[in-house]
């Protein structure tokens, strides 16, 4: 099953590491945010956007981080690929191993992290948005604070340097991305209520942690530049369709998903949590179970009504989408407690088969394979480049490029505008100094 579970994720890793060196600087934002932080500064531009458009002041600090940022050369863009895939690895690894116990050189261990990063890698419909687009790096790393906080607090032993790890942890969470705060919001705190009516005193460190939370949650949700960035007034009808909507995609990709499934047999059958483990209540793992769809409800309500977004973007879908993964594999784990481990022969044949149709299914392999086999890669990103230069190494303040004669299924999202005052092409005339940038 190692085999198995390494090769499928050895294999989407390889191709998507190996196209990383053909990624570009996309249009839609990215040049903005370089230019900003590049005439500002990384934080007075995370601040001009914050009070501008987005509350989200950690996310903020990370997309004005953009490499463009540290050079106008085109050779670093992969960075963030490498970044977040390392970091979504270690993430796994330090989750599987605190959550089960098992030792480093347990081969359950091993295939646990593989399959689940393959089965992030191979369902997602968010691929681009998440791993390749810089200006959308903290959807997949607000996923993993998440993760990392609740594996902490409550599997690491109380200590200062825990109490450190998780404030940290904390604020750079809440103000990473809207849904995972609002999702944490609802899950944690609402479980701590809980706690405090029905079992007992609260914690002394969780009055540090509401603190934190609460400032988090304030500096996110009072941004001035919310009020500029919500303005869609959606009727209440419209609104409600729009939301049911958005959850019964988000229900079809998760149960359609072969990897999801394989994933769920995975931990029903194989894994364990340990014995020293404080077991949740059948009550507590109802109400726990309530408070994550309620949350995931209360998610969708400013994408439905505020945003007025008919369909969500990827990138949104794919983080519901994991998220959901991981609390139903939580909820598994408990549930096997009361119930007693379960046990099927043969189990490690039927995961394969789930993982093989999961292969087969996914459209990122084909998007990759295709790019790669295909030359689609390479040839826009030589073209892309190529155009860059010529606007970088022109002399005049006005530049007009020719239209792009190749396109990349992966990468190409949007072509400059012939109008120069569009944004896209204002931003990229300020990044690189010029009056004027437009496609002819």
């Amino acid at each position: 099953m190692l085999v198995a579970c390494f090769s499928c994720w050895f294999v989407m890793v390889g191709m998507m590491l190996y196209i990383a060196q053909f990624n570009t600087p996309n249009l839609v934002d990215d040049f903005c945010f370089a230019w900003v932080s590049k005439v500002y500064g990384v934080l007075p531009g995370a601040y001009y956007y914050y009070m501008g458009w987005s509350g989200r002041y950690f996310g903020n600090i990370l997309m004005h981080l953009t490499p463009l940022f540290f050079s106008s050369s085109f050779t670093f863009s992969g960075l963030n690929t490498y970044l977040l895939l390392t970091f979504g690895f270690v993430t796994n690894l330090y989750l599987v191993r605190r959550v089960t116990d098992l030792p480093l050189r347990s081969t359950r261990l091993w295939s646990s992290v593989f399959l689940f990063q393959a089965a992030t890698l191979y369902s997602i419909s968010g691929m681009y948005q998440w791993f390749y687009w810089f200006s959308g790096i903290y959807y997949y790393a607000s996923l993993q604070l998440v993760l990392l906080f609740f594996v902490v607090y409550f599997f690491e032993k109380t200590s200062r340097l825990r109490t450190w790890i998780l404030s940290i942890l904390l604020f750079c969470l809440m103000g990473s991305s809207e849904i995972s705060m609002l999702l944490f919001t609802g899950v944690f705190w609402g479980y701590q209520l809980w706690k405090w009516r029905f079992k007992g005193p609260i914690e002394s460190e969780l009055y540090l942690f509401f603190a934190i939370w609460l400032v988090g949650f304030l500096l996110v949700m009072l941004a001035p530049g919310n009020q500029v960035r919500a303005v869609t007034n959606v009727n209440l009808g419209d609104g409600i369709h729009i939301l049911l909507s958005n959850v019964k995609e988000l229900i079809k990709q998760f149960f359609s998903s072969p990897f999801m499934w394989a994933c769920f047999l995975w931990v029903l059958f194989v894994l364990e949590l340990p014995k020293s483990y404080a077991r949740m209540s059948i009550v507590d793992m109802f109400l726990v179970t309530a408070l994550f769809f309620i949350s995931i409800i209360v998610s969708f309500i400013p994408l439905s009504f505020a945003l007025g977004e008919v369909h969500i973007p990827e990138r949104i879908i794919s983080l519901f989408l994991l998220f959901m993964l991981m609390f139903t594999c939580f909820i598994v784990l408990q549930l096997k407690t009361v119930w007693g481990g379960l046990h099927l022969n043969r189990i490690s044949v039927l995961v394969l088969v789930f993982i093989g149709l999961g292969i087969y299914k996914s459209k990122n392999f084909s998007l990759l394979s295709h790019e790669i086999s295909s030359g689609s890669a390479e040839a826009y990103t030589q073209e892309y480049r190529a155009r860059f230069e010529q606007i970088r190494l022109s002399k005049s303040d006005s530049v007009e490029v020719a239209p792009l004669k190749n396109h990349s299924a992966l990468f190409f999202t949007e072509d400059l505008s012939q109008d120069p005052k569009h944004l896209w092409c204002k931003c990229v005339a300020n990044y690189y100094g010029k009056k004027a940038v437009n496609r002819r």
